[in-house]
């Protein structure tokens, strides 16, 4: 191996998501698409050893698909790892 290169890990002990207005449908779609995006997104964050207690993504309102609602939380998650409220 060229350099020691450290695995990765982030934990998520647990993601609460608010999909009141969705359907049942749409909500399981973007569910499902989250790991997905969260691994997309966090692709590129350096993170830190000290553990965050609780990461709030706030609120994203419209989405035109599941797919883009999952993406915008994640891309949201990943900005709150960075410390970019952005």
């Amino acid at each position: 191996m060229n350099g020691a290169s450290k695995p990765r890990r982030l934990t998520i002990e647990r993601i609460e998501l608010d999909c009141r207005g969705m359907s049942a449908a749409s909500a399981e779609a973007m569910a499902r698409a989250l790991g997905p995006a969260l691994e997309r997104a966090l692709a590129a964050v350096h993170l830190r050893g000290d553990p965050a207690a609780r990461i709030d993504a706030g609120a994203i309102s419209h989405a035109p698909t599941s797919e883009a609602l999952a993406r915008a939380i994640a891309e949201r998650i990943g900005q709150r790892l960075r410390g970019r409220d952005d």
